[in-house]
């Protein structure tokens, strides 16, 4: 699960960098969604710029405990395509902040919601899924 995110994360955002020049919009589905190709040095969706090397580390750190998690509790493959999900994402988002100088390119624009790409997209449903897993999983307390 995370070679595909990883794969999809560097075509879409190769694709957009080619394809739609920096600042700019392309529109779809009228004023609903547009491509616009920005650069983001904070956390996804734009969310609190601290510093680009902050979450290139943050990443970093987050997959390998990812991939040793999985290593040593191996077997439950939906759980571990979440957390394939997550990772993908992570890296996907690491190796972009490496060729562009520390920040991302995000690209899909909803205009109610901060901008956004694929990467950040397997991040949060992998994180959603994880919660709602926990939360089903969670035996009520008596």
């Amino acid at each position: 699960m995370a070679i595909i995110v990883i794969v999809l994360d560097r075509i879409t955002k190769s694709i957009v960098t080619a394809s739609v020049p920096y600042g700019t919009e392309v529109p779809l589905l009228g004023n609903l969604v547009g491509i616009t190709n920005v650069r983001n040095a904070g956390a996804a969706f734009g969310v609190a710029p601290v510093g680009p090397w902050f979450f290139f580390a943050a990443s970093l750190v987050v997959s390998i405990a990812l991939i040793v998690y999985v290593m040593r509790q191996p077997g439950d493959i939906r759980a571990n395509a979440i957390l394939g999900l997550i990772l993908g994402g992570a890296l996907g988002n690491a190796f972009d902040r490496v060729i562009n100088g520390g920040g991302v390119t995000d690209f899909i624009n909803f205009h109610f919601w901060p901008v956004f790409n694929l990467a950040d997209s397997a991040i949060s449903i992998g994180v959603v899924l994880l919660l709602v897993g926990y939360l089903i999983r969670k035996p009520n307390a008596a």
